[in-house]
Order: structure tokens, then C-alpha cells, then sequence
């Protein structure tokens, strides 16, 4: 039998997560930088050409350090304030 009352031993979340379920342009600039680098860094393998291996890991540590400025300027997840404190109960903080 289903339990009468509002016994529960839990408690909602406060907020609701972002809609964009993390599809931002920061993370989708990410995504194909990585990709591009891997490509670069695969053919240079195959190759055996070291200076392209390095090219495609310098585009993979650009298409970082993109994201992250990207990121700063508002492109990426959303953020609540005051972010995640140690023993709160939100779950989307």
C-alpha cells in the first residue's frame, strides 16, 4: 500500500538547472577545437611528423584556453550566485 501523508525525508531543490542542458557556445567551441586538435595530431602521428603532432596540441590547448575566455564572457552555463557552499542542501547551487 502507497504511505499516507508528507512523511518525506528529503527535500526539493530550490532552483531549477539551465535549460540549455550545457549546449552553450563556449562548450560547442571546446568540443570542435578538441575534435580539429585530435584530427591534426592523429595525421601527424600517422605521418610521423612531430611538428604537426605539435600543431594540433597547441589548437587543442587554444580551443582551452578559448572556452575558458568564452566562458568568463558570459558564453558558457549560467551560475547562480554565491555558487555551491559546502553543506547545502541545493542541488542545483
Amino acid at each position: 500500500m502507497a504511505e499516507q501523508g508528507t512523511n518525506r525525508t528529503y527535500e526539493l531543490p530550490t532552483g531549477s538547472p539551465a535549460g540549455n542542458h550545457g549546449k552553450t557556445t563556449a562548450s560547442w567551441a571546446l568540443v570542435w577545437g578538441v575534435c580539429l586538435g585530435l584530427v591534426v595530431v592523429g595525421l601527424g602521428l600517422m605521418m610521423w611528423e612531430m611538428w604537426v603532432v605539435a600543431a594540433g596540441s597547441a589548437v587543442v590547448v587554444i580551443a582551452l584556453v578559448a572556452s575558458l575566455v568564452m566562458r568568463g564572457m558570459g558564453m558558457g552555463q549560467p551560475t547562480q550566485s554565491g555558487g555551491r557552499r559546502s553543506g547545502s542542501d541545493d542541488w542545483y547551487a
